[in-house]
Order: structure tokens, then C-alpha cells, then sequence
């Protein structure tokens, strides 16, 4: 059984850290319900030009320096503006990321806004709090180190390793804004030896900067002795300048890596840098106690075969048979031989092996997934494990003409013609979306979910959900309306332990593909030694109005539509839902 803990409420706080001084936004962002609309926001482009704020949003100010990109920000119910400045090599071990924020003049209060305890009057919003590493995983830090760097065609993730508002008095580095006001902000990571990389601002969207050198022209934004006066600066209860050092652990960039269910949970795939490995679950794919292939098993293998088809460069395969315990070794041992050269026979009928160097196996049981002598665990111990290393890399390189599914009935197919299950709540098309009602023990609101298109970028999709709460609202939590429903005391890939790191993550927006169910893009964080997705880590407030954007990486199934199912609670049966008929744009 799949395990997760749920826990309701406002819990969790962060910190966070900013930078330059002020820049024109440009607020370009579609009205919403409950957001400040593009009509009011733009009015302080005119305002430049009268003197007057006729219902400006953000106040007026100097062109953003060379190279900066903008994001019109949704964060936690608040309109935002965000300046991503280049990433600067600082050393030979250190680059550097420059963030300018600004809050649009007419953004609703805080406390009409959240219903929680994080509020600390005057109407400021601390944007750390979902800016910056979140307090439930164990490498919290001040600022905005939420932020992720992405190097997407090399499979590639770089987490913050501290960050530090630009500020020299009254630093408690937890970036606070009211209206109309900036602040800014540096967050370091390790070196980069990209030539440019995507950046994930968490709640915001995604940018793509250049990485240069500290005398470059377009560095000259990025002020970096204000950044070491700032960390000396730095007055919140319990930071030192010792604890804003670059953690090493946190330096070296990680693999981003790619996980799917089939939909009859039959088989899974994990994909990282190097290699694909396929687990086929023995009890579908033969008939007991025997190595005879059932009829479902054309389809696991089918899924097999797509695979391949994605890497027509060939390369290794190896297929290794693994059994239970129940019988002696030597028969086991024979059994997992005979599964093994099953399945490559059939192989060799579905596709082409000629490009692939081919190994068959068996361990029998002498390497069990699970060590334990239940049901459950003997049952994940049958299995045979398929293992592509491809020789151009896992990114697939015959995926973007594949005919995909769209069909929110339920009676549609995916990509590889498997129908795909019911839905378990409302259905709509991506840019129409959805309402559903998030519930806490004395709150409640309403959440329209919608998603315009997703953007097709080396080899994963970008997607930006838009999440808008219904003013009167009395406090809806949107964690339940985007993590992993199915789940208890482990995240979605069943690692123990990993619930809490994923509580109040968005890891259950998954896509529905070729017989899959394919979950965000993950890496391994180098603190917890837990799979942490590329998508939210801190959705922590219940809101009672606002527009909030939630961000996701996705491998990227093929095709030129995706489907995005969220399944139902495995215990209330609440919060399912399914957005069909989402675009695909090729950046």
C-alpha cells in the first residue's frame, strides 16, 4: 500500500532575500477571477507619462538592466513582479542570481487574502515564505533558495545553496512587501558550466538566462559586493554569517529524473541521465509459477517497445528476471532465467533489437526489491527489470510527432491505444478548467484550476496551472487540490519517509500518456536522500481569494495535446479531477 500522511491547515513558515533598485514590469497577465485584472495593471505604463495613478499596479521606474527577464507573478494569492537578472559566475565555484520583486499597488490586503498566522501586520507579505526553501525539509534556508536552476537538454537540476536579501539595515532577510513596493534579492549555487539555464521561481514561472562571467556587460545588474554586505547584515534569530555559507552538499548540480505508472500499475519506468529501467510486475506479465506470457503482457510489452522506439541510435539492453522467495533457490533462480528470455522473444517480435547490444538473466531471489516475507512485498519482488542505456542519452529523440490522447470521458485512448480510467471529479478542457471545493476542519473555498498550454523544452514540458480562490472563500488549502491523493507516509515513488519532504508539494498533477500516469520530473536532494519533485515544495497557506500559479516539470510524453489527472483521495474520494485538451507550443 501506498503511504502518506495528510495534515490540514496553515503549517510550515519560511524565510526569504532580495536586490536592485527599481525597474518598469510590464503586467501583462490575463484577468482572472480574483486576480488583478491586465486593464489595471497596465495603467502604470500611462501613469509614466501623466504623473497620475489612475489604478496603476506596480509603480513606475528605470528599465530593467541588460539581459534581465520578467515574470508577472501569481504568488500565494499576490501579484508580483519578478526580475530574473543573468546567472553570474562570481568564482570558480560560485554563480550568483539577482531577483528584484515588486508588488502591484492595488494587490488585495494580506489578511483578505490568507488565513493563517503568517501575517505580521501592516500589510506586509513575507515572500519568503514561498520563495524560499521550504521549513519541512531539513535544508531550510532564508530567501528566495526555493528557486531552481535547470539545464533540461542534459537532464540536469542545480538547488540553491543559501541566499540573502539585499538590505544593510533591519535585515531579517524574509523579503517583506507592501504594496507598490520592491525589494531584491541574491541566491548562490554552485558552478554552472551551461551556457545558459532555465529558471524555476517558484509560483512564478520559468526564464531563461544566459551564465556569464562577472565583467561581462550584462553582469553589471548583479552588484556583487552589496551581496557579501548583506550576508554581514543579516539580523534574523538564529542565522549566522556561518549558517548563509554555500553548503557543499548543495554545489554540484543533480540528475534530473523521469517516473511513470502504467495505469493498471503493471509496470513503472524511472529514466535518468544514463539509462531507462522498466519494471514489469510478474504477476500480470506470467501466469503463476510459470514463464508463460499472459495476454496483459503485450501491452507492458508494448510499452517496452515504445520505449525503444525512442532511441533509434539503439545501445545496451539488459532484461533481468527476479522472483519471490517460496520456492529453493535453484528453482527460483531457473524460473527468473526463463521469464527473462520470455520477454526478450517477444521483444524481438513487437520491435527491431538489432541496434541494441541484448543481455538476458535471472537473479531468481537473491535481490529482492522489498526484504520482507508479506504479500505485498513478494508480490513487488516478482518482476522483470528492463534497462535501456541508450547510446545518445534518455532524452527521447522520437517523441514529438507521437499522436496523443485528450479525452477527459474516460473512453479515449493514449499513445499507445490503452483507454484510459475513468474520471474521478470534474472534466474540462485545459484553458476552460475546473471548480472544485477545498475543505479543512473549519474552512472552506472555492478553486477554479486552469492550464492554457504547456511548452515543450529538452525533452520535459513547462507548465504554469493558474489556481484562483473565490473571494469569500473562508480559507481553501490548495496542497489538496495538487499533491499526491493516492499516498501515505512516503512520496510518489513508495520511498519511506518521503511524505514529509512532498506534504505540501503539487506532486499528484500528473499526465495521462501511452497507457501511463506520468508524475513531475524529480531528482534526489542531496540533504534528505529523498526524491524531490520539480514542481511546488510550499503550499502552505489557506487562501480566501487570489490567484496563485503553480509550476511543473514534466517528461515529455509526445504529441502535439496533454491530459492532466489529478486522482481522487484514496479516502475521501475528494479532489479528483482531469484538464484535457492542453496545447503543446515548441519553445
Amino acid at each position: 500500500m501506498r503511504r502518506r500522511v495528510f495534515l490540514s491547515g496553515a503549517i510550515l513558515t519560511g524565510v526569504g532575500v532580495p536586490l536592485l533598485a527599481g525597474c518598469k514590469l510590464p503586467w501583462k497577465s490575463k484577468p482572472r477571477a480574483g486576480s488583478t485584472s491586465a486593464a489595471s495593471a497596465s495603467a502604470s505604463a500611462a501613469s509614466s507619462s501623466t504623473g497620475k495613478a489612475a489604478g496603476t499596479a506596480v509603480p513606475t521606474a528605470s528599465a530593467a538592466p541588460q539581459g534581465w527577464q520578467e515574470l508577472d507573478a501569481h504568488v500565494m494569492g499576490h501579484h508580483l513582479g519578478i526580475q530574473v537578472s543573468p546567472l553570474v559566475r562570481r568564482d570558480e565555484k560560485t554563480t550568483v542570481l539577482a531577483l528584484k520583486l515588486t508588488r502591484a499597488k492595488d494587490d488585495p490586503a494580506v489578511k483578505d487574502i490568507a488565513d493563517s498566522s503568517q501575517d505580521p501586520g501592516n500589510n506586509t507579505f513575507e515572500a519568503t515564505s514561498p520563495l524560499g526553501r521550504p521549513i519541512h525539509i531539513r535544508t531550510f534556508d532564508w530567501g528566495a533558495t526555493g528557486v531552481r536552476l535547470l539545464d533540461l537538454p542534459n537532464n540536469r537540476v542545480w538547488v540553491a545553496t543559501t541566499g540573502v536579501e539585499n538590505k544593510v539595515k533591519d535585515n531579517y532577510n524574509k523579503l517583506p512587501l507592501k504594496p507598490g513596493e520592491s525589494t531584491s534579492c541574491f541566491v548562490l549555487f554552485g558552478a554552472v558550466d551551461a551556457k545558459q539555464v532555465t529558471v524555476f521561481v517558484p509560483q512564478a514561472g520559468f526564464v531563461t538566462v544566459d551564465v556569464v562571467d562577472k565583467d561581462a556587460p550584462t553582469a553589471s545588474g548583479v552588484d556583487l559586493a552589496a551581496m557579501d554586505k548583506a550576508f554581514d547584515s543579516v539580523a534574523t534569530i538564529g542565522y549566522s554569517r556561518d549558517m548563509a555559507k554555500p553548503k557543499q552538499a548543495l554545489e554540484a548540480p543533480v540528475t534530473i529524473e523521469r517516473f511513470a505508472r502504467a495505469l493498471d500499475n503493471s509496470t513503472s519506468t524511472l529514466a535518468d541521465n544514463q539509462k531507462v529501467t522498466i519494471t514489469l510486475a510478474s504477476d500480470v506479465t506470467f501466469a503463476s509459477d510459470s514463464a508463460d506470457l499472459t495476454p496483459q503482457a503485450d501491452a507492458q510489452l508494448q510499452t517496452v517497445a515504445g520505449k525503444l522506439g525512442q532511441h533509434p541510435d539503439g545501445g545496451t539492453l539488459t532484461i533481468v528476471g527476479h522472483t519471490d522467495d517460496i520456492q529453493d533457490d535453484a528453482y527460483n533462480q531457473t524460473l527468473s532465467e526463463k521469464r527473462a528470455n520470455a520477454v526478450k522473444t517477444r521483444l524481438e517480435q513487437l520491435t527491431k533489437l538489432d541496434k541494441w547490444k541484448t543481455s538476458v538473466s535471472g537473479k531468481g531471489e537473491s535481490e529482492p526489491k522489498i526484504k520482507d516475507t508479506t504479500d505485498q512485498a513478494r508480490a513487488a519482488n516478482r518482476r522483470v527489470e528492463i534497462t535501456l542505456t541508450p547510446t545518445g542519452g534518455t532524452t527521447p529523440k522520437n517523441n514529438t510527432t507521437t499522436p496523443s490522447s485528450s479525452s477527459g470521458s474516460g473512453s479515449g485512448s493514449g499513445n499507445g491505444g490503452g483507454k484510459l480510467p475513468d474520471p474521478k471529479g470534474p472534466v474540462a478542457k485545459g484553458p476552460e478548467g475546473v471548480t472544485l471545493t477545498s475543505k479543512g476542519s473549519d474552512t472552506s473555498g472555492d478553486v477554479t484550476i486552469t492550464l492554457d498550454q504547456v511548452t515543450r523544452s529538452g525533452g520535459y514540458l513547462l507548465g504554469t496551472l493558474t489556481c484562483t480562490v473565490k473571494d469569500g472563500s473562508t480559507g481553501a488549502l490548495l496542497s489538496q487540490l495538487c499533491a499526491d491523493p493516492q499516498t501515505v507516509l512516503a512520496n510518489q515513488r513508495d520511498e519511506d519517509g518521503g511524505a514529509v519532504q512532498t506534504l505540501l508539494a503539487s506532486d499528484g498533477l500528473t499526465l495521462l500518456s501511452d497507457g501511463e500516469r506520468i508524475f513531475p520530473a524529480d531528482y534526489v536532494d542531496a540533504y534528505n536522500k529523498q526524491h524531490l519533485p520539480l514542481t511546488e515544495l510550499n503550499l502552505y497557506d489557506r487562501l480566501k481569494g487570489g490567484t496563485t500559479t503553480i509550476c511543473v516539470v514534466w517528461p515529455d510524453p509526445g504529441g502535439d495535446t496533454i491530459t492532466l489527472d489529478h486522482q481522487h483521495h484514496r479516502i475521501t474520494n475528494n479532489y479528483g479531477y482531469r484538464l484535457t485538451d492542453i496545447p503543446i507550443k515548441n519553445s
